[in-house]
This record gives structure tokens, C-alpha cells and sequence, in this order.
């Protein structure tokens, strides 16, 4: 026979797991964070990126992006206003001999509603150094929207701005 003790224990326990469980797979922030995820690899190019590998980056990059994405790199820049601008001037960038590796830093979400959602973060590309291989890092601040469309998050605006003093460092 059991207890009443162990009973509530059982409880209590199910109802932690059921909430980490929400947190981890359904919270609307762990998905928009999930997805910079997506893009950051997506965005970044291994040593041995071919054309097809490339090609196929830029693919799953499309699925990410709205049709009607804005998108301006830097306060200078033009916006460009058209996803097949921003995926033909991404597809257009040879990374050095070595790679180029993107990664989202300091990431800061706030959910605006179910369907919608604003990102802070730093964008980090670290290359290799020309000559001496050491790797370097360009960094920059971001903003990007979200909104949920048929099911899945993509980015509508996206705007970086380069952090004062630090645009390389090892």
C-alpha cells in the first residue's frame, strides 16, 4: 500500500517534468532561439564548402527568411526589401581559404506575442587569419524580427549595427 507522501512525491515529479518539457520543446522563445540557431549554421561555410554545398545552405537559409524580408547591414546601407536579394548577396561571398564560421552570441529574445518576436544579439564571424591562421573574429550587433507564418518562424527585418572598437579580435 502506498503512502499519501509518496503519491504527492509522484505528482509533484510529473508536473516538473511536464514543465521542463514545455520550456524545452514548446516555449515560443526556445523556438525563435532554436531557429537564429538554424540560420547562424546556415549562414556559416565549412573549409571544404563546394558550389553545391553552398547551394544547399542557401536552400535551407530560404526557408528561414519572409518573402518580404527587410534587411540593412549597417546605418550606410541600403535596405534591401526582396529575399532573393538577400540570398544572391549571401550565395555571393567566398569565405577565405578555411572557412567562415557564423555564430550568434549574447542572445536576447522578447516575445511580442504568440506569432511574433524580437531578437538583440551579436553576430560573430570568425575566419582564419590570412597569414597567420590564427582565427579572427568580426563582431557586430543585430536586431532581427520574427513572426510565426504557417507554422514556422522566420526572420522579417534584420538590421546590425558594428560594436565601436571591436571589430577584430582574436
Amino acid at each position: 500500500m502506498k503512502s499519501n507522501g509518496s503519491v504527492y512525491v509522484a505528482v509533484v515529479f510529473a508536473v516538473l517534468i511536464g514543465y521542463f518539457g514545455y520550456q524545452w520543446w514548446f516555449n515560443p522563445a526556445r523556438a525563435v532561439k532554436r531557429r537564429l540557431g538554424e540560420v547562424a549554421a546556415a549562414l556559416s561555410a565549412s573549409a571544404d564548402d563546394t558550389d553545391l554545398t553552398r547551394i544547399a545552405r542557401l536552400a535551407r537559409l530560404r526557408r528561414y527568411l519572409a518573402d518580404d524580408i527587410h534587411v540593412r547591414a549597417g546605418s550606410a546601407a541600403p535596405e534591401i526589401t526582396s529575399r532573393e536579394v538577400v540570398l544572391a548577396a549571401i550565395g555571393s561571398w567566398r569565405p577565405p581559404p578555411g572557412g567562415g564560421d557564423i555564430h550568434f552570441a549574447d542572445v536576447h529574445i522578447s516575445m511580442e506575442s504568440d506569432s511574433a518576436a524580437r531578437a538583440q544579439l551579436t553576430v560573430e564571424l570568425t575566419v582564419p587569419d590570412r597569414q597567420t591562421g590564427q582565427p579572427t573574429i568580426d563582431a557586430r550587433d543585430a536586431t532581427a524580427s520574427l513572426a510565426k507564418r504557417a507554422g514556422e518562424w522566420v526572420i522579417t527585418t534584420a538590421e546590425s549595427r558594428e560594436i565601436p572598437g571591436t571589430t577584430a579580435r582574436p
